[in-house]
């Protein structure tokens, strides 16, 4: 049987969550034993949230750059603010928003 873990910061927000095959695996340092449904409630929160959308369109936006200087082409002032606004998010740096900024054509020649 499965052991889920949470860990959760000294607001009692969770932060982080781990499952192991096996149950007699030793509890990491910081973390409590949940329960499955615990564990899958956390894992949902954790990976659906603000920062970690920011992140992913962060990925998104790296394979643009890539794109864009194999085209011989720049990122605009726009993508630049896109990109420092999505930054600021995934580290948490901004902590007022509440969705991610519209992101902009990715180049311009």
């Amino acid at each position: 049987m499965p052991l889920y873990c949470i860990q959760k910061s000294s607001d009692g927000t969770i932060v982080a969550c781990s499952s192991f095959s096996d149950e007699k695996t030793a509890v990491p340092a910081g973390f409590t034993v949940c329960t499955s449904d615990e564990y899958l409630a956390a894992k949902d929160s954790l990976f659906n949230c603000l920062r970690m959308q920011a992140r992913r369109a962060l990925t998104e936006v790296q394979q643009d750059a890539v794109l864009a200087v194999a085209m011989g082409q720049t990122f605009s002032p726009q993508m630049q603010t896109f990109v420092k606004a999505l930054q600021a998010i995934a580290d948490g740096t901004d902590q007022t928003s509440t969705v991610l900024p519209t992101k902009p054509g990715a180049s311009q020649t």
